[in-house]
């Protein structure tokens, strides 16, 4: 899963010059986080991570107007991103220990939740390490949309370089929430150092194997405080999921600027509607990229009636211009993404690498059997798509006439030739 990261790494670098940022900053003094949960067993640390994110965002944007604290089921994403009742849902088949231990990442976490299969609250489904057979089948014949969800993905901005800077990071923090990293975990290298607890170890290398939350920083933390010590001062604070004992008896503590982290996620959610329905055929998400400019998803109406708002994609890549087109193909299996009336498109620039919803112009309704295309182009040859990994996506299921790829919008390859669906996706409200 670590491999990934590499394989989908990105340059995330702007200027401080805008605006200049606090020495020191907490989520907590804003209440802009949620309490420390207890992941109980190594393994789902991502899922507890990607969710606190989720949660953080919400507050940060003020979305809980009613005075309630969200608090998201770790279980579900945990349990449903490796035995969906769906095989082709499934990321890997290799199930070699109990399935709450599997490893993840912001991939799989953001790919679940743009398919509409999540989140829920903790309260309807929570969050145990001792689940037994009868509980496990029984969740397994129940599809994770059938909960009642509790927000929506929007967008997630993946921050995958090594070296993302320092300032980048504090400012997604202050206007988005706590975002993820991860880094190379080891309980004895923990230290106490007076009313701090401090990690710095870089004796691992690149290697990372445990997913945090960063909730704030302070550049004036004493590089005494760490052993061994860091060359300068300056420190994360950093939200764990160890329950509040571990930690300065809350479950935080503080990690050295200079300790070697990978990756990062900063997640950004609405309020869920439950009227919206989700078009896409990449399931996993975003697996690799294509030497294509263009990419282009096809689908069926399936409701009575439904109104066309939203089109979601993945760029691979930070400030990428892209246009993004909508035809209708009529009532008959279209031979290509352009055959039939562009009814809309929209063009703007992207700032961060990730995946980003896109409202549309205008709204248009559409009836049950009705083929519409979206259709991407972007502005540098790098198409996200959907593949067969191993150890990762082996259960990704491509066929025909449903994605597309070409690199002058006239001349289209059909995926299923590429043995790849396009990251491309529709969003509708079902009028009833």
């Amino acid at each position: 899963m670590r491999k990934l990261f590499t394989v989908l790494a990105f340059v995330f670098l702007f200027t401080s010059s805008a605006y200049s940022l606090p020495s020191r900053y907490d989520l907590r003094d804003y209440g802009h986080i949620t309490r420390v949960k207890n992941q109980g067993i190594p393994g789902p640390c991502w899922a507890f991570a990607a969710l606190g994110a989720m949660e953080s965002n919400y507050l940060t944007q003020g979305l809980n107007t009613d005075g309630k604290i969200p608090d998201l089921s770790e279980l579900q994403l945990a349990f449903y991103a490796y035995r969906d009742p769906q095989k082709e849902r499934n990321f890997s088949s290799r199930i070699k220990s109990g399935i709450l231990s599997l490893e993840g990442s912001s991939f799989i976490s953001a790919a679940f939740m743009m398919r509409l299969s999540g989140p829920m609250n903790e309260r309807e489904l929570k969050y145990t390490t001792q689940l037994t057979d009868s509980q496990k089948k029984a969740m397994m014949k129940r599809k994770p949309e059938t909960y009642k969800r509790s927000m929506r993905l929007r967008d997630a901005y993946f921050l995958l370089n090594d070296e993302l800077d320092v300032v980048s990071k504090k400012k997604l923090i202050m206007n988005h929430g706590a975002i993820t990293i991860s880094f190379y975990s080891e309980p004895s290298k923990y230290q106490r150092k007076g009313k701090y607890y401090t990690y710095f170890n870089n004796s691992k290398g690149t290697k990372t194997n445990h997913d945090v939350l960063i909730a704030g920083w302070d550049d004036d933390f004493s590089r005494d405080n760490f052993s061994p010590k860091p060359k300068s001062n300056g420190a994360w604070l950093i939200k764990n999921s160890w329950g509040t004992m571990r930690g300065n008896n809350d479950g935080y503590f503080w990690l050295s600027y200079e300790q070697f982290t990978s990756g990062g996620t900063a997640f950004i959610v609405e309020r869920d509607n439950r009227k919206l329905r989700h078009y896409g055929h990449d399931d996993l998400g975003f697996c690799s990229t294509l030497g294509y400019s263009w990419g282009a998803s096809v689908f069926c109406i399936e409701g009575m009636k439904e109104v066309l708002r939203e089109a979601a994609f993945f760029v691979a890549d930070n400030n990428v211009e892209y246009e993004l087109y909508v035809y209708d193909l009529g009532f008959s299996s279209p031979s290509s993404p352009v055959d039939g009336k562009m009814i809309s498109s929209v063009k703007g620039e992207i700032e961060f690498a990730g995946y980003h919803t896109i409202t549309l112009p205008e709204e248009f309704s559409m009836n049950h059997g009705n083929y519409f295309s979206v259709i991407l182009k972007l502005s540098k040859r790098a198409m996200a798509v959907e593949t067969e990994l191993k150890n990762y996506s082996e259960n990704a299921v491509v066929h025909e006439k449903e994605s597309y790829f070409s690199n002058d919008g006239i001349n289209w390859t059909d995926g299923i030739n590429l043995k790849a669906n396009a990251c491309i996706k529709a969003y509708t409200i079902l009028k009833r």
